[in-house]
């Protein structure tokens, strides 16, 4: 936030640069996303690698470490807020949307890749979003198979082991991924 703000400066944060809320349609879109809909992502290490904190900020509009903001309580640039379902959805729906795949992934529906985690709660239920940067990973199922854990007990890894376990499942689901259409996007 004072990085943006020390770079970019007052006006081109408050009229383009990190705008979220106003590239939303005022209601929740439940359709595929269009061109106005934010594509939200966790592209470390400019933004936290965890997805639940950006959805975090992006609805509180605070610092997901600390929960604070330059600008205050109120976050930054509070009236650019995102309702805990559309930061859900910029992290789900759009991001298929923005990598081409909507059709394959963003949802659970019939015929999409079966990818998806289990956390050990409702996001939803937190309507302020203040949970998000607690949420916790207890499974990653990727194409239908449980990943992680590994085996049937119950989670009890730090943070580094859940990242470093998301992020080889990433990066194996991308090899897979690779190998399948390499002859097709050739």
């Amino acid at each position: 936030m004072a990085y943006a703000l020390s770079r970019l400066g007052v006006d081109r944060l408050a009229h383009s640069a990190y705008r979220m809320r106003s590239l939303f349609s005022s209601s929740i879109p439940t359709t595929l996303p269009t061109s106005a809909s934010p594509v939200l992502g966790s592209d470390f290490p400019v933004e936290p690698p965890n997805p639940f904190h950006g959805m975090y900020a992006a609805v509180t509009r605070l610092n997901p470490t600390t929960g604070t903001s330059p600008a205050g309580e109120g976050g930054w640039y509070p009236e650019q807020r995102l309702s805990v379902e559309q930061a859900l959805l910029g992290f789900t729906k759009n991001a298929g949307y923005g990598w081409f795949k909507e059709g394959k992934t963003g949802a659970i529906e019939k015929g999409m890749w079966a990818d998806w985690v289990v956390v050990d709660r409702d996001v939803t239920a937190d309507v302020e979003g203040k949970s998000l940067r607690d949420a916790v990973v207890r499974e990653t199922w990727v194409g239908g198979r449980r990943v992680y854990p590994k085996d049937m007990g119950i989670v009890k890894n730090s943070w580094g082991e859940v990242m470093r376990m998301a992020v080889l499942n990433v990066v194996d689901r991308a090899a897979s991924w690779v190998w399948r259409n390499a002859r097709e996007e050739l």
